[in-house]
């Protein structure tokens, strides 16, 4: 198959003769080709591709003529509309076989016929600003084929009532819904069983797998081989779903469940006022355990045992053991209704679910997880992650799946894979049962950069700056941010890493820049990112959610600063725990954690610079320990090969170099 690969993307081939501006790129063929020995061997390969290679195509194509039904697991939005709106199409128009793709989506995207006829006949909305999106949603309703809500333009990713118009599969009344020969839900599934090509994101894959594991459901239609796209968010997706979260929204969802499926006109007075009278009674206690969280937690993430030894644990204590009693109170209830059948059934069995999920999370018993409460607003949010993830990826993915391909432009650490071979369980680790597992086998590939990062762009880190844990960190980096901008004449993205920085700075600059700036969290960021697009010389003070998955090609994205090293906050419960693992194991955790995750979050900023052959500009790190500590070096061998500055005179130099009519505009 590798041969036939390698027709469609040399010189002369398909996409040569088909795709406008085609470019030949060898590290393209590199990786189809073994993208494709891996379809047909049965086994694991690890690209890192670097921006510019073309990598969609580079596993498309072999996935398509390896005949094999292909699923292609993404981590973003973003990529997952490309590939199914841009690339999957021009496959499909000029690949000489046809073929059939789907893009699937959790069942919350996805509009439920049922709920929108009871919103008709009974609104209940949310807030009163969600009101004014309804004649919007109501036209689309009328007109769409897939019921997917990013086809509703200019919809909130955060709209609320969307959860009363959406189902998830525990509410899913099913075979007895009036619309379940028209449900969307069903429709894309049934399509998805005909599909040589299914894309779904990390979630979707992985509540599936979590699933599977049960032996009773399934999302997705048997499958030959997956590829893992922008592979480098695979731990923390799967950590969300190999572990439990309890919170109090979970509770108010049940009663607003209940509370619909008591309308049905086949449930009587009687067992109707039962069942709402526990609903209410266990609206009532959950609301009463978790109005004493609130009253004891900050905003943010800690780990469980912060409650412990307070003056209110006892009564939250109390409060738990009127929650449990009251769920097992509503099972019982409801199951009694047996006009309900089998929703009925799903109902009380949620109900004890979230009874048990609630003990495992509060009991705090089992060493291999850390417990965790957020607190989020009014939300809290009660955890147990899995510490060490390397065991349960090998046993619930590696060992019943073959052909996978784990690809992202981010990695490799070091110049290697072995800090993701071994977080995901490739590499040899201590299993419940006893002695460490052999090496999985897999095939590895680092691409050579696509772009001539040696004269597209120049580093700078500055040698002389105070560390971030001076008082003065913010104040020096305000100094030399605005020394920068003067540089580009705007045109910057500012990244932190935290929004304490990004605050800070945004203050001491944002009446004496010259230039246009916008501040992350004024608008969506959809919204923020289009309006830095259209205004010349923008600046854009922003933390983690810019530092990927945005595209900004050309002039108008000129620079790059980062504030600090984007080390994880050690205090952190779950990360905590995982340094504390690898300690007790006789490992370093600094070196086998915390550097390899700085270095490659670092590599997802840097690569928001250099989008094309043409772009030209600068990356800042505005952190002196990359030039005077031990692991500074390790940071830059993980970049790409852009010559390095110590001085902003130097980055100065080297733009008027590239820019003398800038330097004659500016006298």
């Amino acid at each position: 198959m590798s041969s036939a690969v390698e027709r469609f993307l040399e010189p002369g081939g398909l996409l040569d003769q088909k795709l406008e501006r085609y470019e030949f790129r060898p590290q393209q063929v590199q990786m189809a080709r073994m993208v494709a020995d891996a379809l047909e061997g049965r086994h694991a390969a690890i690209v890192e591709a670097a921006t510019g290679t073309g990598k969609t195509l580079a596993y498309l194509i072999p996935a398509l003529l390896s005949k094999r039904r292909v699923v292609v697991s993404t981590g973003t939005k973003a990529l997952q509309e490309q590939l199914f709106f841009k690339d999957i199409p021009f496959l499909q128009e000029h690949l000489p076989r046809s073929f059939k793709a789907v893009l699937l989506k959790g069942r919350r995207n996805y509009l439920c016929k049922h709920r929108f006829e009871e919103m008709e006949r009974k609104p209940a909305f949310r807030s009163a600003e969600d009101v004014r999106m309804w004649p919007v949603i109501r036209s689309w309703a009328g007109k769409t084929r897939t019921g997917d809500r990013a086809e509703i333009e200019g919809f909130p990713d955060n709209y609320p009532t969307w959860q009363e118009l959406s189902v998830g599969s525990e509410a899913c009344l099913g075979t007895k819904c009036p619309f379940y020969d028209e449900c969307f839900v069903n429709r894309v599934r049934e399509d998805a069983q005909e599909a040589d090509v299914i894309v779904v994101n990390h979630h979707l894959f992985f509540a599936d797998l979590a699933l599977r594991q049960t032996g009773f459901a399934e999302i997705l239609p048997s499958y030959d081989a997956v590829v893992f796209d922008e592979a480098h968010h695979l731990e923390n997706v799967a950590t969300e779903y190999f572990g439990l979260q309890v919170s109090n929204f979970r509770f108010w969802e049940l009663a607003g469940d209940v509370e619909r499926a008591m309308e049905s006109d086949e449930v009587s007075v009687e067992a109707s006022a039962d069942v709402l009278e526990a609903t209410k009674y266990m609206v009532k206690v959950a609301g009463q355990l978790f109005d004493r969280l609130l009253g004891v937690l900050r905003e943010g993430r800690h780990g469980l045992d912060v409650l412990d030894g307070i003056p209110e644990r006892p009564a939250i204590d109390e409060a738990l053991a009127e929650v449990y009693d009251s769920l097992d109170d509503l099972g019982g209830a409801v199951r009694a209704v047996s006009a309900l059948g089998e929703s009925g059934q799903r109902l009380a069995q949620r109900a004890s679910e979230l009874s048990f999920e609630l003990k495992q999370v509060m009991n705090c018993d089992n060493a291999r997880y850390a417990y965790i409460v957020e607190r989020r607003d009014r939300g809290v949010f009660l955890q147990a992650a899995p510490i060490d993830l390397a065991g349960l990826m090998r046993r619930k993915l590696l060992d019943t799946h073959d052909a996978l391909v784990f690809t992202s432009a981010t990695l490799a650490t070091g110049g290697n894979f072995e800090f993701f071979k071994r977080r995901m369980g490739m590499l040899g680790f201590e299993r419940e049962e006893g002695p460490s597992v052999k090496p999985v086998k897999v095939e590895e590939l680092i691409l050579e950069p696509v772009f001539d990062y040696e004269n597209q762009c120049v580093l700078y880190v500055p040698n002389k700056l105070p560390a971030p844990n001076d008082p003065k960190f913010c104040d020096n980096v305000a100094l030399i941010v605005d020394y920068l901008l003067k540089i580009t004449e705007g045109r910057a993205f500012v990244l932190f890493t935290s929004y304490m920085n990004m605050n800070a700075v945004y203050d001491l600059l944002v009446d004496t820049i010259d230039f246009p700036v916008l501040l992350q969290g004024q608008a969506s960021k959809r919204e923020i990112l289009e309006k830095f697009r259209a205004t010349p010389n923008a600046v854009l003070f922003a933390t983690s959610s810019f530092w990927e998955g945005v595209d900004v090609e050309g002039e108008a994205l000129s620079m790059v600063i980062i504030d600090k090293l984007p080390f994880a906050n050690p205090s952190d419960p779950l990360t905590r725990a995982r340094l504390n693992l690898v300690d007790e194991r006789g490992g370093n955790s600094f070196a086998q954690i915390s550097l390899p995750s700085a270095a490659i979050t670092l590599k997802q900023g840097f690569g928001r610079l250099i989008r094309s052959k043409s772009d030209v500009g600068v990356v800042a790190i505005l952190d002196s320990r990359v030039a005077h500590k031990s692991y500074g070096r390790y940071f830059l061998n993980s970049l790409p090969p852009a010559p390095v500055v110590w001085s902003a005179p130097a980055v100065k130099r080297w733009w008027y170099q590239r820019h003398p009519d800038a330097l004659t505009t500016r006298g």
